[in-house]
């Protein structure tokens, strides 16, 4: 494929990968300038707002600065004049980092991926830094250095990510020509069993949020019709929420895991119980439960049974087609046993899965104003230290569940 295609693809893949992350917001802020304010404000307004956004998804923080007088007409202080708004809307990163993975699973990617990598990654650089630049002065400040790397590393691990994914792809036979046959195994299974949890984890959480919005469509509903936002206000309001709505599916994957997550300072939603102050009317608040429900607790076991269910399919990867128990004969080397093998699989699971969970739960938590919101979603390292154990219980178990099926069937024949 000529280099010269494959550069200029990838240089309009990202310019529009950024104007459609910009136009979503700006497209609706546009209706409410010219159909609610009747084009009484100024559109580069709105325009700084939609830049804000897209940074915001990929948690660039946004510094804010009120003046004295709005600060205190909204019952803030002087105390309130100043905050930060760092949880990121991940909808968009999201949209990044998928589209990073789509330029880097381009067969020109694959013939010229120095070149690929160079312009997308450069490119990406270049927008962030004009979208800076021309940004109107305002209360809200962008720190330089934030924003032009965090956008670049949610597309380069969309490109790392296309390297990896899928059984040809140039790091797995790197993995399969360096390593000896039984390491190989063991770190493919490792990363597969840990990612595939990860994923289905988070669908599960996907899962629980769509029939908490179904359950809950009356209170959301109420909650649109107490801010009054008119038609276009409801268009623009819903976008900014389906933005945010990763986010919530990762706080929610963190009450799944156990250690849940806090709205602000004294407010938490957890299986050990549930405590939340007066709440922002955001429609998404609507789901919140004013209790955890009795029995709660049990939800942890979920965690571990998709560990188990991901560890019994990955029992393939690591032993292939070979029978013959956990234990083999005197003649096989400590580290090359079944069960060894199995151990290990899951310690790096467990490692992948946890690592993942912490960037995650990262992304999702921060500063969401000022006063009590200075902390809201998850805490990291809880979650991780969680997740990491139910992954390592779950896939052990379950790669061990695997070799003793397979020993009953050898001995049956």
């Amino acid at each position: 494929m000529n280099p010269r295609f494959v550069a200029l693809a990838t240089v309009l893949d990202v310019v529009v990968l950024v104007g459609l992350g910009v136009g979503v917001f700006f497209a609706p802020l546009t209706l409410v300038w010219a159909f609610e304010d009747g084009f009484s404000t100024e559109l580069l307004s709105s325009w700084a707002v939609a830049v804000q956004g897209w940074f915001l998804g990929h948690g660039v923080p946004l510094a804010v600065s009120l003046p004295l007088e709005l600060s205190e007409s909204l019952g803030l202080g002087v105390s309130g004049q100043n905050f930060r708004v760092d949880v990121a809307l991940l909808g968009i990163a999201l949209v990044t980092l998928l589209w990073g993975y789509r330029i880097g699973a381009r067969e020109g990617t694959k013939k010229h991926p120095i070149l690929t990598w160079f312009l997308a990654v450069g490119m990406m650089v270049g927008l962030s830094f004009l979208l800076v630049f021309f940004l109107p002065t305002g209360s809200v400040s962008i720190d330089l250095v934030d924003a032009l790397v965090r956008p670049a590393v949610f597309l380069a691990a969309g490109l790392a990510l296309a390297t990896w994914a899928g059984p040809d792809t140039a790091g797995r036979e790197l993995i399969r020509e360096r390593f000896p046959q039984w390491l190989s195994a063991i770190v493919r299974t490792g990363f597969a069993a840990g990612i595939a949890a990860l994923l289905a984890m988070v669908g599960v959480a996907a899962v629980v949020v769509s029939i908490l919005l179904v359950v809950s469509f009356a209170p959301v509903i109420s909650l649109y019709e107490s801010l009054q936002p008119g038609a276009y206000g409801i268009i623009a309001l819903s976008i900014g929420q389906l933005a945010l709505l990763p986010t919530v599916v990762v706080w929610v994957f963190s009450w799944l895991v156990g250690p849940g997550f806090t709205l602000g300072t004294g407010a938490v939603v957890s299986p050990l119980g549930t405590s939340t102050d007066a709440l922002p009317a955001l429609p998404l608040a609507g789901i919140l439960p004013e209790e955890a429900p009795a029995g709660a607790l049990a939800v942890i076991a979920v965690p571990i049974g998709v560990a188990f269910a991901m560890g019994l399919l990955s029992r393939s990867r690591l032993m292939g087609a070979n029978r013959g128990g956990l234990w083999r004969g005197e003649g096989t080397p400590f580290v090359e046993q079944p069960a060894t093998m199995a151990v290990l699989a899951a310690a790096l699971s467990s490692l992948v899965a946890s690592a993942g969970a912490l960037i995650l739960t990262e992304l999702a938590r921060g500063e969401l104003g000022p006063g009590r919101f200075s902390e809201v979603g998850p805490d990291p390292w809880s979650v991780a230290l969680w997740w990491g154990a139910q992954v390592f219980v779950g896939v052990v178990l379950g790669l061990l569940s695997g070799g003793l099926a397979e020993k009953r069937v050898s001995a049956r024949r």
